[in-house]
């Protein structure tokens, strides 16, 4: 990129711990200010990061642009009667063998990848089908805290460069948590879809017992899903134990930090991409 001309400068937001830390430490002189943050929405949030995101916008110096691609959720039960094809890596289980598997994720590229391309285009004014300039690139800042090293990646675009601002400035999770605890901002929820394959047990047992209304919709879409698969002889769940959500016994004192990592994905706007 050092031979080409920066003409934009954008926040992947997704309203979690660390691009909201970003976007306040932008707001707050601590980082250099962004032209806009973009928020991907999946229209299948909690209402939590629905209400946070609206904070943000409220006190947040420059522009959050809000894209969509349709809900998620809507979007994966329509496909029965389309593609037969869910979009997020939920679990599979033969019917015959018993034998367990994953869809192929891909979410976060129609969710999140694509919206938020589309969007950086519209604001640097080059249209769909249309050749980004060579010697202009657009900077592109990703919430990734130094214990998530192992989400850095590069832009799926040449015309976008990829940067880690917390990553530069050696600050993990906590310390994120600690820098909106001193400029007395709220605090920000995860941020994932309702119906997310990672939420781990500790967390489907807090939607069940703190948020009922979000557990049955996601206990609704998971009766749903069962069958919306090309094979025959496979069913579809959202729990990785292959059960139907609403008979699920949650460990809600799991500590599963694999999975938990994987619940995470979502919350910094580009799902750990």
């Amino acid at each position: 990129m050092k031979d080409r001309e920066k003409i934009l400068t954008v926040i992947s937001l997704g309203a979690g711990v660390q691009s909201s830390t970003m976007a306040i430490m932008a707001a707050k002189g601590d980082l250099p200010m962004p032209q806009a943050a973009i928020f991907a929405d999946t229209q299948n949030e909690p209402e939590a990061v629905n209400k946070y995101l609206k904070y943000l916008k409220s006190i947040l110096p420059y522009p959050v642009y809000v894209v969509s691609k349709g809900n998620i959720m809507t979007n994966m039960l329509a496909a029965k009667d389309t593609t037969n094809f869910v979009d997020a890596p939920y679990f599979t289980q033969n019917i015959i063998t018993g034998k367990k598997g994953m869809v192929m994720r891909q979410c976060t590229n129609v969710y999140k990848i694509q919206v938020i391309r589309k969007k950086i285009r519209e604001l640097c004014n080059i249209g769909y089908g249309k050749h980004f300039p060579k010697d202009k690139y657009v900077e592109q800042w990703i919430g990734i805290s130094t214990d998530e090293v192992q989400r850095m990646k590069p832009s799926r675009d040449k015309y976008i460069l990829n940067k880690h601002p917390l990553i530069e400035m050696n600050m993990s999770r906590q310390d994120c948590i600690n820098y909106l605890k001193k400029q007395n901002v709220q605090m920000p929820e995860k941020s994932a879809c309702i119906v997310c394959p990672f939420h781990n047990d500790a967390y489907w047992h807090f939607m069940k017992t703190k948020r009922p209304k979000e557990f049955a919709v996601a206990v609704d879409f998971d009766s749903k899903v069962r069958s919306i698969t090309r094979k025959k002889d496979e069913e579809i769940f959202v729990h990785r134990s292959c059960k139907p959500l609403a008979e699920v016994e949650f460990n809600k004192a799991e500590d599963d930090k694999q999975l938990d990592m994987f619940s995470h994905l979502c919350d910094e706007g580009m799902c750990g991409v």
